[in-house]
């Protein structure tokens, strides 16, 4: 199987150098926002849009009228295009909203080289601006097709595009785990393993809140205000490294030890409109854990199944079967019928695990209803001995 992955470096630019990362990024923001405007204004007149052969066929007369564009390798200002072209056809299969400006304040500027780069040890050259210092803290693997040069505030970075074979394994169902995500803990896997909710952005609250009080103070357009925003977005970046390890470390170590996952279909979207939990939902990223999880599965050839968001994997008895409501404060499962007592998050996450072995053995069929309780007690009654002790 052929996957492209990504390799992230730290830039260490020269003064210049970054002053020409600066211009090459402010020129691909002003590409992007200017045919979005165009198209905006366009579908205001005809109720069309205008797409990247028009676009793209534009571009040398847009270059002309505005001659800064020239200082830009011309191949990374025709890759704004194809990004704007794409955004814009996602936005119509409602995968992601329509495309919105890019703004210079957010320190987050970026442009491809797809051809014309070159790569070394201690360095890699870059289209227009020549060597840049790069920190390569790990090997590159597999072929390198294109290079992505990003702005995270104050700092650079490139990101080197690979593509390269994986060999293809057989996919076992033997040891297949089921996930219940929370705020409490991060998961519960159906093996009775726990993973912690570390809470990284409660660490850092009171510093964060003490810099951004300072920024509240300092005086708009001023240079005292700039140095104050780096400060918070130093913090935030922080958390975000922080959080994305963890991350990273728990999925790849679930793909390791287990032959595949199982997880709801949670409508986060939604759920984050509820304001009591939404800092505490945004912090634990469950949708970046999942995607985590999807792409290294896929990778390594285990089961990633994804269950209806419907179906009563908290409410329904891993003993008997029966539906009870279980609103957030009850923290254990307490059967009325059988008088079984359990974890909730446990009792959810090996109801989860049944319906996606259930989902992987009828494959091909009708597949699962996941709100079929009935099918989904029958086989709870089947293998329950054998996931709880």
């Amino acid at each position: 199987m052929l996957i492209q992955k990504g390799f992230k470096y730290r830039l260490k630019p020269t003064k210049e150098q970054k002053q020409k990362l600066l211009q090459h990024g402010g020129n691909a923001r002003f590409v992007y926002n200017y045919f979005l405007k165009q198209n905006i204004d366009y579908y205001n007149k005809t109720k069309k849009f205008k797409f990247y052969y028009e676009l793209a066929t534009s571009l040398p007369k847009l270059k002309r009228e505005f001659p800064f564009l020239k200082e830009s390798f011309s191949q990374s200002l025709q890759m704004v295009i194809c990004q704007f072209d794409k955004a814009l056809k996602d936005s119509f299969k409602k995968e992601k909203s329509f495309p919105s400006f890019k703004k210079k304040h957010f320190l987050n500027d970026s442009f491809t080289c797809p051809q014309k780069w070159r790569l070394s040890k201690g360095f890699v050259f870059i289209p227009k601006i020549g060597e840049v210092k790069w920190i390569k803290h790990r090997s590159l693997k597999g072929k390198p097709k294109s290079i992505t040069i990003s702005q995270d505030g104050n700092n650079w970075y490139c990101s080197v595009l690979c593509e390269y074979k994986i060999k293809e394994q057989e996919k076992q169902t033997d040891n297949i785990i089921g996930i219940d995500v929370g705020l409490t803990e991060l998961a519960t896997l159906s093996d009775k393993t726990v993973i912690n909710n570390l809470k990284y952005l409660k660490k850092y609250e009171d510093k964060l809140a003490k810099e951004q009080r300072r920024l509240s103070k300092k005086q708009k357009g001023s240079k005292n205000r700039f140095k104050q925003r780096m400060k918070v977005r130093k913090i935030h970046t922080k958390i975000k490294n922080i959080r994305q390890d963890f991350l990273h470390k728990t999925s790849y170590s679930i793909i390791k030890n287990y032959d595949g996952a199982v997880m709801e279909d949670l409508n986060v979207k939604g759920m984050m409109k509820n304001h009591h939990l939404a800092k505490s939902m945004s912090d634990v990223s469950w949708s970046e854990f999942r995607r985590q999880l999807e792409y290294k599965a896929k990778w390594n050839f285990k089961h990633f199944i994804i269950i209806d968001r419907f179906a009563p994997t908290s409410k329904t008895c891993l003993n008997c079967g029966c539906i009870q409501d279980m609103p957030l404060s009850k923290r254990q499962y307490n059967c009325p019928f059988c008088s079984a007592s359990i974890d909730r998050d446990l009792n959810a996450s090996i109801n989860i695990k049944i319906l996606g072995l259930n989902k992987i053995n009828t494959e091909g069929r009708s597949g699962i209803n996941a709100c079929g309780v009935e099918t989904v007690v029958s086989t709870v009654k089947q293998e329950k001995e054998c996931l709880v002790n």
